[in-house]
């Protein structure tokens, strides 16, 4: 890929916001060469920002339909392009880089050399990210892509809730789902970091989860079965977390605290960009707390400690999750609502339209 291609391209990509942006070095270049061929690459820099048909990409870029149709199709396969059915028409879009086009090529789960070098780079390109966000405030986005979402039963019954603070309110009104393999968990696996948590949990949903079937990027399962992937996420201590909006969820991540970056990015410093902690947060109740320390090690963001026998909380790292509440013997910690609550954006394209604002414009809501 020559530089002029590769400057478009990164240009591109950056279009379509994203919780990342595309930062030109050779991590991403090597990256981006391994993804893309150079048809790949210069197709993607003709899409626009909105979803277009082959039809229309056609007349765009002069090309023959069906050669046209055939290469969309190639380039959603790769998980590239996020591809539907609108309005009896299939439109096209390309994906932002994080998430969407990265995670796209982990999470079938697949070990071969190709999937080995992207894990590798991505691996890379992470931890140049995190030392830029360090030092550098300016080159990241403000804007939280996700957020989490406490565990239902663990919501209080006389505390007002918003409706997208319910996860299971989501699940009531969806029909189609579908299960891929934890990208985070699966790329450090193949670097030679692997976690002890499940990787089979992470799941998508309505037009995004019929994508990922349609495209071999994931197996579809029943709603049945997406719940029972939800309690056994909670039974191994991962945090729910989905995309940053109230009307519809894309997602529903399962992640650890040692290998999503989201939620190491809460444990190097919970005022960051990337997730919104829930509506919620754990309190304990110091007449009921026996000291026992069974909720410590259930806390991701080791947001409990014992002090004079009694649990208490770190309201600066607890991120509302509501995990640490199911094994306590003596039902002593409860969830009551945050003081600040971070409202999430009304669908995906506010979302999206929010994070292609110019980073230096945009407004940190922590």
């Amino acid at each position: 890929m020559n530089d002029f291609l590769y400057d478009r391209l990164t240009e591109a990509l950056n279009s379509r916001g994203g919780a990342f942006p595309a930062i030109k070095c050779d991590i991403l270049k090597d990256m981006l060469e391994t993804i893309f061929n150079e048809e790949d690459a210069k197709l993607a820099i003709e899409i626009p920002d909105q979803p277009v048909t082959a039809e229309e990409m056609a007349i765009k870029t002069g090309r023959g339909i069906e050669d046209l149709r055939k290469a969309l199709e190639t380039m959603a396969r790769k998980g590239i392009l996020f591809t539907a059915m609108i309005a009896g028409k299939r439109i096209y879009i390309l994906f932002p880089l994080i998430p969407g086009i990265i995670e796209n090529q982990l999470m079938r789960g697949e070990t071969d050399e190709r999937t080995r070098k992207i894990s590798r780079l991505v691996t890379e390109y992470l931890s140049m990210l995190t030392d830029l966000e360090k030092s550098d405030e300016g080159r990241l986005p403000h804007i939280p892509f996700a957020r989490v979402i406490t565990v239902d039963e663990e919501i209080p019954p006389n505390v007002t809730v918003e409706p997208y603070d319910r996860l299971l309110r989501y699940f009531e009104r969806i029909s189609i789902f579908a299960l891929a393999v934890c990208h985070c968990r699966h790329m450090n696996e193949l670097v030679g970091d692997p976690c002890t948590k499940p990787k089979d949990v992470c799941l998508a949903l309505g037009p995004g989860a019929q994508y990922m079937i349609e495209y071999g990027l994931a197996k579809p399962i029943t709603k049945e079965e997406a719940l029972h992937v939800l309690k056994r996420a909670e039974e191994a201590g991962l945090v729910h977390v989905v995309s940053n909006t109230g009307k519809n969820i894309d997602f529903v991540c399962n992640c650890c605290s040692c290998h999503c970056d989201n939620m190491k990015a809460f444990k190097r410093n919970w005022i960051g960009g990337r997730a919104a902690p829930s509506s919620f947060m754990a309190e304990v109740l110091a007449e009921n707390c026996t000291g026992c320390g069974s909720c410590i090690p259930r806390c991701p963001m080791e947001a409990l400690t014992i002090e004079d026998d009694i649990a208490k909380v770190n309201k600066l790292r607890c991120i509302g999750c509501g995990l640490c509440i199911s094994t306590c013997p003596s039902g002593a910690i409860s969830l009551r609502h945050r003081e600040e609550v971070f409202v999430p954006y009304r669908d995906s394209k506010e979302l999206m339209d929010a994070l292609r604002v110019p980073i230096e414009k945009q407004d940190n809501p922590f």
